[in-house]
């Protein structure tokens, strides 16, 4: 049964904006392991240097049907991701005058287990779209699904609110109940980074510094001065 929520309670503008100042990679660093926060990397930006972040407004599709996304549209806010769960299947949930709306209303990007066309003029509008296929097959317009919804999308739970942070890296799900803690974690392992960096400088190395040659000790890996 399709249902539809018109709104979601969501993060707050300075949660937002923190994330935007990290990459996926650092953000999934920072979450729990047990948690499975990466989108299946099939899902993948169409443009490189593609950054997106937001809360995601979630959408489930009949399959091969997009008419559930244009409705979603007119219930999205400036800065929201439309994160969308189309069955991975091939025919196309995104085209360019759909991102030319979306870029008029101040919608932030897509992120698709499914397909998009137009990915040409796409690029040329700069607007973020992540997807599994590029595909010119068309949707049907006549089943509706449901809007503001937990989904699953790219094998990772979704659910409204949720922060999305993408970029070349891949797509992760930020959960919105543990989002504050995430972007404490993640702006501290950046700024471990950046000392590790000065240590670099200096001449230290990776091996020396984490202690990764006991490794190697462990496994009583032999060790000569010129290869014969």
């Amino acid at each position: 049964m399709s249902i539809i929520y018109r709104n979601f309670i969501r993060p707050s503008k300075e949660l937002i904006d923190g994330f935007k100042e990290l990459g996926a990679s650092t953000v999934y660093e920072s979450i729990s392991k047990d948690y499975k926060c990466v989108i299946d990397p099939s899902i993948k930006p169409i443009a490189p240097d593609t950054k997106l972040v937001g809360p995601a407004l979630t959408i489930q599709c009949y399959p091969g049907d997009n008419v559930t996304v244009h409705k979603a549209m007119t219930l999205a806010q400036p800065g929201d991701v439309l994160v969308i769960d189309a069955g991975a299947q091939i025919s196309v949930m995104w085209g360019a005058m759909m991102t030319y709306q979306a870029m008029r209303q101040g919608i932030a990007g897509v992120v698709v287990d499914g397909s998009v066309r137009d990915v040409a003029e796409i690029r040329k509008m700069g607007f973020p779209v992540f997807a599994r296929y590029i595909s010119p097959i068309g949707s049907s317009k006549i089943h509706p699904g449901s809007i503001n919804v937990p989904i699953v999308c790219g094998g990772v739970l979704v659910k409204p609110g949720d922060i999305v942070v993408a970029d070349d890296d891949g797509v992760v799900i930020v959960p919105k109940s543990k989002a504050a803690e995430v972007l404490e974690r993640a702006r501290q392992r950046e700024e471990r980074e950046q000392k590790t960096k000065e240590l670099y400088d200096m001449g230290k190395t990776s091996l020396e510094l984490y202690g990764f040659d006991k490794v190697f000790k462990e496994h009583d890996v032999p060790e000569y001065e010129v290869a014969p």
